[in-house]
């Protein structure tokens, strides 16, 4: 089988390799559709705190069962799948909780252990998701970016009394739209520097849209009329600049949700505020298997969709090339899918 593998950072190459055998409790999956992660560029320059290497990236996933190993049923051969992307110790109580994204030995495939940028991928079964025949393969592939934003949406527990302000229309915060709207929220505004993406997340019903490049957050809202915000959700991250800005506009006693990574040496000068407002700040991370149910039952019923997100579309053969394009900005991208087994 072909097998895509990150040597060191920068240098990526496909290599021929011998198909993995399940082991216990584990199925093989023939690999349909591979999302490209935002992390993946990080991984592939060397960035990633938590990898090593030669790695198999790849850890938004779809595919169908072709094989399982001992202790499985058989009759999940043939099963369309979405896939969990964790290994974990099943011996701690959140593992046994399903809490696996608290389990402290929690290895996440494409980053900590080897991916599924590859023909055959072999995972533990509980981690591989049966869908339902009406969802579409490319949608299964992305429940794994989707279920990062609907955790992180859920964590400030928004009800249709509370109106949104979502910063950062990427995957993520268009996902985040989205599953507000789920959670029965019915004003959800957002916000970004590029035109393209407001644009997508109009189409995708967002109450307005604020372009960053243009005008500050406040006077967006202002323009808009908007009622005033009871969340915030954070999609950017990076050093703390949205966050920022976030502080300097929100009401006291609201409530702000970071799902973007915050990485090292963050500036936050407004974080005193965030006392003396009586803010709520929530951290997120990951998602547990509930998300994932609860995503399909969305996808399936049209309620959360990926219309509109795929942007390019690539073989197996190509993501070295794909890699090398997204991190030397070579091409303006959405979301990529990778078709693997057609």
């Amino acid at each position: 089988m072909r097998k895509v593998v990150l040597h060191a950072p920068y240098e990526m190459t496909v290599v021929q390799s011998e198909a993995p055998t399940p082991k216990a409790n584990e199925v093989r999956i023939a690999v349909k559709r591979i999302g490209i992660c935002g992390s993946d560029p990080t991984i592939y320059k060397g960035l990633h705190p938590y990898v090593s290497y030669p790695l198999v990236p790849g850890h938004e996933i779809s595919g169908v069962v072709d094989m399982v190993g001992e202790k499985v049923d058989a009759k999940r051969v043939g099963e369309r799948v979405t896939v969990i992307p964790h290994l974990t110790c099943d011996e701690c109580d959140n593992c046994k909780k399903e809490i696996y994204n608290f389990c402290e030995q929690l290895r996440c495939t494409g980053a900590e252990a080897d991916g599924a940028m590859c023909d055959y991928f072999c995972i533990p079964s509980k981690m591989a998701i049966a869908i339902p025949d009406e969802m579409d393969i490319d949608d299964a592939a992305l429940v794994e970016p989707a279920c990062v934003a609907y955790h992180g949406a859920k964590r400030a527990n928004p009800t249709e009394a509370d109106t949104v302000l979502v910063v950062g229309a990427g995957p993520i915060g268009v996902f985040c739209l989205q599953s507000c709207f789920a959670l029965g929220v019915k004003k959800v505004y957002i916000a970004d520097m590029d035109a393209e993406r407001l644009e997508i997340a109009k189409s995708l019903g967002a109450t307005g849209v604020i372009d960053c490049s243009k005008e500050s957050l406040k006077e967006g809202l202002e323009r808009l009329g908007a009622d005033k915000i009871t969340v915030y959700y954070d999609c950017v991250g990076e050093k703390g600049i949205v966050l920022n800005n976030i502080l300097e506009i929100a009401h006291r006693g609201s409530r702000i949700v970071v799902i973007g990574v915050l990485q090292n040496g963050y500036n936050i000068p407004l974080l005193p505020d965030f006392v003396q407002h009586e803010l709520s700040l929530f951290g997120t991370t990951m998602y547990v298997p509930t998300d994932y149910r609860e995503m399909i039952d969305f996808m399936s019923r049209g309620l959360i969709t990926t219309k509109g997100m795929i942007s390019h579309r690539f073989g197996l053969d190509d993501v070295p090339a794909v890699l090398d394009m997204i991190v030397g900005r070579k091409e303006k991208t959405f979301k990529v899918i990778i078709d693997v087994n057609d």
